[in-house]
């Protein structure tokens, strides 16, 4: 699974991804999953919200996840967020990649 994000991103506006994925009927949180935020300019989330969304994630601990970001700011905010992803949930990683098909590559080995 692909999902894009672009432009400005809230908190809400996370929130709101993850209600819409989990309600969509052929969901399955074991699925792999890459976050394309190529087109993203800010992420506006504090360190708190970011502890906070790595510990609710709606994908299921054995599904690998990737980002992918180039702008430096979000690429960094993808790293905090991976890091505090691993503290929460034993045995999971995240990659955090600048291009898609590396993201793509990691996920589906």
């Amino acid at each position: 699974m692909i999902s894009r994000a672009w432009g400005q991103i809230a908190l809400d506006d996370v929130r709101a991804f993850r209600q819409d994925l989990v309600a969509h009927p052929e969901f399955d949180p074991t699925w792999a999953h890459v976050l394309d935020a190529r087109d993203a300019v800010e992420y506006d989330l504090s360190s708190d919200e970011i502890r906070r969304l790595a510990g609710t994630s709606v994908l299921a601990p054995s599904a690998r996840r990737a980002m992918v970001a180039t702008a430096p700011a979000i690429f960094g905010l993808f790293r905090m967020y991976g890091a505090q992803f691993e503290l929460q949930v034993d045995g999971s990683a995240i990659g955090v990649f600048r291009t898609l098909d590396d993201a793509i590559e990691w996920v589906a080995p």
